[in-house]
């Protein structure tokens, strides 16, 4: 996840997080474990246990239940937006796509593929949201549970979109603020979600996050 200024930091002034001294001794396993080329199972299954689920309004799973049919405009519209402008690219490589100690894990675990989806979405009043989905596959869901972990902590780096405009909204550059994931198998799914025009509420950027990270790989 991209680098967040706002990020508390330890007795020592470094940078850390809610449990941060297990997330990085869980860091530290899984990038040693991708080197080494001994999986290390199981520990995503743990964070995300402990992490616990996020709650969803009525309105956000019935848009869920659109987005993983792959019907992206009825999502939308149960949301009370439109698509403007949508842009995909696949096979694009990972290691040259990221950044950070991502980056890192990926020259030592290459994945298999990764595709990603721009998009821009409006509401009634104007606002205009922009979102990303990337799907990366993994050989493994032992190494797509790994990257999940390492994509998940703060200040490790991110798996960048190739491009904002082409959505011509100007250069958005992808905090990490609006964040999702999710792992099924293999695959991995990032989703993230910026303000681009107007003043699109908290609560609808990690809405539509939490709505397109639920998308089936295009």
């Amino acid at each position: 996840m991209p680098y967040d200024p706002n990020q508390p930091r330890d007795k020592q002034g470094r940078w850390t997080k809610a449990g941060g001294g297990a997330a990085a001794a869980v860091l530290a396993g899984l990038l040693a474990a991708a080197g080494g080329g001994d999986a290390v199972t199981s520990v995503g299954a743990g964070l995300d246990a402990a992490a616990g689920e996020r709650p969803v309004n009525a309105r956000t799973a019935r848009s869920q239940d659109a987005a993983k049919k792959g019907d992206r405009a009825q999502a939308w519209e149960r949301m009370a937006l439109k698509e403007l402008k949508n842009d995909v690219r696949h096979d694009l490589q990972c290691a040259v796509q990221s950044f950070g100690q991502v980056r890192q894990f990926f020259l030592r675990q290459p994945c298999d593929k990764l595709d990603q989806l721009l998009f821009a979405v409006s509401d009634p009043q104007g606002n205009v949201v922009v979102g990303t989905v990337m799907w990366v596959r993994m050989p493994s869901a032992d190494s797509a549970g790994q990257l999940k972990q390492v994509e998940d902590i703060h200040g490790t780096g991110d798996i960048t979109p190739f491009g904002t405009q082409v959505l011509k909204l100007g250069d958005i550059r992808f905090t990490g603020k609006h964040y999702r994931s999710r792992r099924d198998g293999s695959l991995v799914v990032i989703a993230e979600t910026e303000p681009a025009r107007g003043r699109p509420s908290t609560a609808l950027l990690d809405e539509v996050a939490t709505v397109a990270v639920v998308l089936p790989p295009l």
